[in-house]
C-alpha cells in the first residue's frame, strides 16, 4: 500500500512538473502576421462597381511570400516605410501626360494590426514613380 501511495504521487508530481514546464516554455516561432490582399483596378477610383484588373497576395511573416511578383523586394520596402503605403516611395522618373488612371488598394494585417490604404494614380507610371515596387505587377 505505501508502495503504490509511494508511486502514485512520485507519478503526479513528475506530470505537475512536467505540463508546468510546457505551459511557461513559450512558442520559439511567435510573430505578428503580415498579410495582405494588393489589387489594381483601371479607373480614378469613383466607381464602386469598377472591376479588378489584377490582384496578387503578400505575406511578410515569418518569410517573405505570396503571388507577389518580388514578396522580399515589397515586404523589405513595407518595413522601410513602418507599414505605411502612404509613406512609400518609388524612384523618380519622367512619366507620359497621359491620362490612364489606375486605383490601387491593400487590404490586410501588417505586423499585426488592421491596415487600409486606397490610391488613385493619374497612370500606371505615375503609380510608381510614387509608390514603387509594392505596386509594380
Amino acid at each position: 500500500m505505501r508502495n503504490r501511495l509511494r508511486t502514485t504521487l512520485i507519478t503526479a508530481a513528475g506530470l505537475l512538473a512536467a505540463t508546468t514546464g510546457l505551459a511557461s516554455a513559450a512558442p520559439a516561432g511567435l510573430y505578428p502576421p503580415s498579410a495582405l490582399v494588393l489589387t489594381l483596378s483601371p479607373g480614378g477610383g469613383t466607381d464602386p462597381d469598377a472591376s479588378v484588373a489584377r490582384a496578387v497576395t503578400l505575406s511578410c511573416a515569418p518569410t517573405p511570400s505570396g503571388t507577389h511578383p518580388a514578396p522580399e523586394q515589397a515586404c523589405a520596402l513595407l518595413a522601410r516605410s513602418g507599414g505605411s503605403f502612404a509613406a512609400l516611395r518609388g524612384r523618380q522618373r519622367r512619366c507620359p501626360a497621359t491620362a490612364d488612371p489606375v486605383t490601387v488598394t491593400a487590404e490586410g494585417v501588417w505586423r499585426g494590426r488592421q491596415v487600409s490604404y486606397r490610391g488613385s494614380f493619374a497612370n500606371r507610371c505615375v503609380l510608381l514613380a510614387a509608390r514603387g515596387p509594392v505596386f509594380d505587377f
